[in-house]
């Protein structure tokens, strides 16, 4: 196998590994809040901490990558979160729970801006949105290891064990990036001066802005929409059963859209998309409270739209003209900025839930990728 589609795979695996063990907090909130007297306010805190670890390091990530490399950084990054799995899974209290949960996060943001640079660095310019698909499906796939066989392994062993049993992904991931990955000799490179040079190119600032409010309806679509108390009473069982549809289209739109989309044109396919999935969003809450059963299909719709925008956007990512060795930089700005969406996104939608329900914050989810569809409109062909 080439080392680009070997580096690739483990790449893959380490994305997964790293959101699942992030993921599956969401179906302990139940047993930890109970343990720890925790409120569901702060237990959203909790959620989205490790994204707010994720915005406020992700640009002096990207500077460490630039400076000594993918292959240290994201080994350092595993390591981190590896210790802070374990030490979360032995919290005593709120405290304990809080802190490691953020160490989980440092973690994250030190591993993430490493992937965009390992498949700019290995890959040509028309294979790097099917490399950014196959990549970023670790994210969906790691959310159904996580979401799905969680809440059923939360039924016959405890919430601690359970953060143990996938804390393993990741030493597993960081042997696998260890023995495969190669650091590219990228010559002297001046953080300060990357800095600069990076932070004023303003494509990649509409790319990143961008992709800020696809995170806000990735958000909505994958984790509030199936988290909601009318769809769970509609399914009951079958609920998590929906998170897996959801997912697994959005696995198959990751790897099925980005070769179509370049064939049709990856601007025009990025505001179709975003277009779309903007009218899919208040028909999908209002099926789910009419508890019609075409819910299924719109979220098999909804899924496999939002895995074919993911992949475009760090296409167009790999566009913004950044010389090679400071695309690191590059990367962690992308991943600082998107962040702030997946780190706003549970905050919103919770106010906006209070003032108009579930079908308001449709709306707000589908604003945003009207938004996005908006922003691309400005991207250069």
């Amino acid at each position: 196998m080439e080392y680009r589609w070997k580096i690739l795979t483990i790449a893959w695996f380490v994305n997964l590994s790293i959101w699942t063990g992030d993921i599956v907090m969401a179906v302990l909130g139940k047993p930890i809040s109970q343990e720890f007297g925790i409120d569901k306010i702060y237990f959203s805190f909790l959620l989205s901490l490790p994204i707010l670890m994720m915005v406020i390091l992700g640009i002096p990530v990207g500077i460490i990558v630039a400076k000594i490399g993918p292959k240290k950084t994201a080994l350092i990054g595993l390591s981190i979160s590896f210790i802070a799995a374990i030490l979360r899974s032995l919290s005593i209290g709120i405290l304990d729970l809080t802190i490691y949960t953020a160490l989980y996060g440092i973690g994250m943001a030190i591993v993430f801006p490493n992937l965009p640079k390992i498949a700019e660095s290995s890959f040509p310019k028309e294979q790097q949105g099917l490399a950014a698909g196959i990549y970023m499906s670790g994210l969906p796939s790691g959310a159904i290891l996580g979401l799905v066989a969680g809440s059923f392994l939360i039924h016959s062993i405890s919430w601690r064990e359970i953060l143990q049993i996938y804390s393993l992904f990741l030493p597993i991931g960081a042997v696998l990036w260890l023995i495969t990955a190669k650091d590219l000799k990228e010559g002297t490179v001046n953080m300060l001066r990357g800095l600069k040079k990076v932070a004023k190119n303003k494509f990649l600032w509409k790319v990143s802005v961008a992709n800020l409010t696809l995170l806000i309806t990735y958000f909505g679509a994958t984790q509030y929409f199936p988290s909601q108390k009318q769809l769970i009473e509609y399914l009951g069982p079958l609920a998590p059963v929906l998170v897996a549809t959801i997912s697994v289209a959005l696995i198959l739109g990751l790897l099925i859209l980005p070769k179509i989309s370049q064939k049709f044109g990856e601007k025009r396919s990025l505001v179709l998309y975003q277009v779309i999935v903007a009218v899919l969003l208040p028909i999908f809450a209002n099926l789910v409270l009419l508890r019609n059963p075409l819910v299924w299909l719109i979220s098999l719709i909804l899924g496999f739209l939002i895995g074919g925008i993911i992949p475009l956007y760090f296409a167009f990512l790999s566009y913004v003209g950044v010389e090679r060795k400071y695309f690191g930089i590059a990367s962690g700005i992308f991943v600082s900025v998107l962040n702030i969406g997946g780190f706003i996104a549970p905050i919103i939608s919770e106010i906006m839930d209070s003032f108009a329900g579930m079908w308001g914050v449709a709306i707000l989810f589908s604003i945003s990728s009207i938004v996005g569809a908006l922003i691309s409109l400005l991207f250069h062909d």
